[in-house]
């Protein structure tokens, strides 16, 4: 059966012509066994690599990694480099070598308009006539229609000549992140396909799993996103959690559910074997021991991706192993997700050069971990193999117990990292650490649902400090370095779905949360209404900013926002509004009521000479109760 949203015929075709383009990458020169992330000699690896950053052509590394080859294959377009390099390079002739050889970055890609999108009218976005307020019904529709400008599809050169583009070719069309993001990423997708199952668009969730099914049978796991740079790398394995929402959502016909639980669930046992096999660490506490997983990039070279950025990151080494090790814990970084973090660093303000990722117990990478042994457990119930479930529950539980007694802390009422090298948990929170919360990864003895131990979360220091801004749930509450985008003041949608949706699976505390998503409803419709754009992430300090610090600058588009306030709707479709207090929307202390302000500038004539004040008392006095008093409280958008 073919699935996903291209016709048969054309289905075929490219099913064929992607076993080529397998056939060829099987047969790929293994470079990778270096510490490259790839073979090829042009996106991984070599002097054009090396050339075009040293002489910092772009202002953005990726772009040049993402341009497709000008119909000229890999061997001519290296010997041309090889006989330039004979002479003098310049910073014109770098350029004048990439105008002839390279297409520009995009160029191998079509702008895609799902089949399965419909407007409203046409029964598309199902939600739209659940919302009760008309300004959000006016706003589901904006973000519904985004998905015409986040589709692709591959033109055929990419899977006829696989070898002259970075895109890693897969076989349905898809949805991107968008800006710089020209291509799928792993841990993103879960939101977008959560937005796309509440858009109606269930054959294009289910052809973002097709896509990601075959992602796992070239390469064994799902790459971060889909170029060949990314190949030694995963991200934050959410494909389970993707799953479960397409086969829970109301959408979806139920002989679909059960189809795609049996097509995908050998896939996601060998996704399992991948992160248990390259990733896990033994932890020994009184007296037992206790398995657990970290981020590993499996690459020592830096990325092509931001090859500049850590080249010269790397230049205060003095020697090949620390920089080996330092380009080591970059990439395990950037397979996070956090890429990057105060999280990640020797301590909260140490420099960058001391990140050690691969030395920190994450709570969320194991919280992860454990819906997807959870979930193997209910998929193999369902099709009916009881020794596999219980196997992959058994395990479930055994990481629920391993997470609570080596992340938990009683004392803070809430999960911290923890610090292989000094074998204790890591001082500061961060926003990832509620992640057993959203994927209720329970222990023995703890049911993280309950409602006892969901008030104990409420009441924690931690939880009432993130959620105090009026921007969102900040990353972490230390101020963000210029390397770390992913710290204060930075609001990142995917974790304000999760805190939410966390306390919302519990009814007898769901009421508590909804001011929270209000607040990141008017967060991102403010931004809109303000730009027109959706953005990567936000300022949590003022409503509807947009985000800064990293690498690049902030992308807007945006898959995971777009998807999450789609996901926002459906949760809370009679409980959001469009209204908004402009002074709940900035930090206290920053800004003033506007009639207190006026009030101050009416009273100044009150201090003119005394020959002056009878004659002006009664025109000032009249004007200030008018204006003071005139009913300015909300403003609807």
């Amino acid at each position: 059966m073919v699935c996903g949203s291209i016709p048969f015929s054309l289905g075929l075709v490219v099913l064929f012509k992607f076993v080529l383009v397998s056939v060829v990458l099987a047969n790929a020169s293994d470079a990778i066994n270096h510490g490259y992330p790839c073979s090829s000699p042009i996106y991984c690896r070599g002097a054009i690599l090396d050339a075009v950053h040293s002489f910092n052509i772009f202002e953005d590394s990726k772009q040049f990694v993402d341009k497709p080859l000008n119909n000229r294959s890999v061997d001519q377009v290296v010997k041309e480099f090889q006989e330039l390099s004979q002479h003098t390079m310049t910073e014109d002739i770098i350029r004048e070598f990439l105008s002839r050889n390279f297409l520009p970055a995009g160029s191998e890609l079509h702008e895609h308009l799902p089949p399965d999108w419909k407007t409203v009218e046409q029964g598309g976005l199902p939600v739209y006539h659940q919302i009760r307020d008309d300004g959000l019904k006016k706003f589901s529709v904006a973000v519904h229609e985004k998905w015409h400008k986040l589709g692709r599809s591959f033109s055929s050169s990419v899977f006829d000549y696989p070898e002259q583009h970075s895109l890693v070719a897969v076989p349905y069309p898809f949805i991107i992140p968008g800006g710089r993001f020209r291509e799928i990423y792993y841990w993103d997708s879960l939101w977008v396909i959560q937005g796309l199952l509440v858009s109606g668009m269930d054959q294009t969730a289910r052809s973002m799993i097709m896509n990601f099914i075959e992602l796992i049978k070239r390469f064994g796991h799902i790459p971060n996103g889909s170029r060949v740079y990314y190949r030694k790398r995963s991200q934050p394995p959410i494909l389970a959690l993707a799953v479960e929402a397409y086969t829970k959502h109301p959408n979806v016909p139920a002989h679909d559910k059960q189809s795609l639980i049996e097509l995908v669930l050998p896939f996601l046992e060998k996704e399992h074997d991948y992160w248990m096999r390259r990733h896990k660490v033994v932890i020994a506490k009184d007296g037992k021991k206790y398995l657990l997983n970290v981020y590993k990039g499996g690459q020592s070279q830096p990325r092509p991706e931001s090859y500049w950025e850590d080249v010269t990151n790397a230049a205060s080494f003095n020697n090949s192993h620390s920089k080996s090790l330092f380009y080591q814990n970059v990439a395990a970084a950037a397979e996070s997700g956090w890429d990057f973090s105060s999280r990640w660093l020797d301590t909260a303000t140490s420099a960058f050069t001391t990140i050690r990722t691969q030395e920190i117990v994450p709570v969320d990478l194991n919280a992860y971990l454990c819906a997807q042994e959870t979930l193997l457990g209910h998929f193999n119930e369902l099709i009916g193999n009881r020794n596999a479930a219980m196997k992959f529950r058994e395990k479930a539980l055994d990481r629920g117990d391993a997470i609570e007694a080596l992340l938990w802390n009683d004392s803070l009422k809430m999960w911290r990292d923890f610090d292989l090298r000094h074998d204790r948990q890591r001082e500061h929170f961060y926003i990832s650490h509620v992640t057993p919360l959203y994927t209720r990864c329970n222990s023995r003895k703890t049911n993280v649902t309950a409602t006892d131990f969901l008030r104990k979360l409420l009441a924690s220091n931690d939880i009432q400090k993130v959620t105090a801004y009026p921007g969102g749930f900040p990353a972490s509450l230390i101020a963000a370095a210029p390397c770390c985008q992913w710290d204060f003041p930075n609001a990142w949608p995917p974790h304000q779905l999760m805190l939410i949706e966390g306390f919302a699976q519990n009814w007898d505390v769901r009421a508590e949360v909804v001011p929270w998503a209000q607040k990141w409803m008017l967060a991102v419709l403010i931004g809109y209404q303000t730009s027109g754009y959706f953005y990567e992430k936000y300022d949590a300090t003022v409503a509807g900013k947009y985000g800064g610090g990293g690498e690049y600058k902030v992308q807007e588009g945006f898959g995971w926002t777009n998807g999450g306030i789609l996901r926002l709707l459906e949760l809370f479709p009679t409980d959001l509004t469009s209204q908004y207090r402009p002074a709940s929307l900035h930090p206290a202390g920053l800004h003033q009521r506007f009639s207190t302000s006026l009030l101050l500038w009416c009273l100044i004539p009150l201090t003119l000479p005394v020959m002056l004040f009878v004659f002006r008392k009664a025109i000032f006095t009249h004007k200030c109760f008018k204006l003071l008093f005139r009913k300015s409280t909300y403003v609807k958008l």
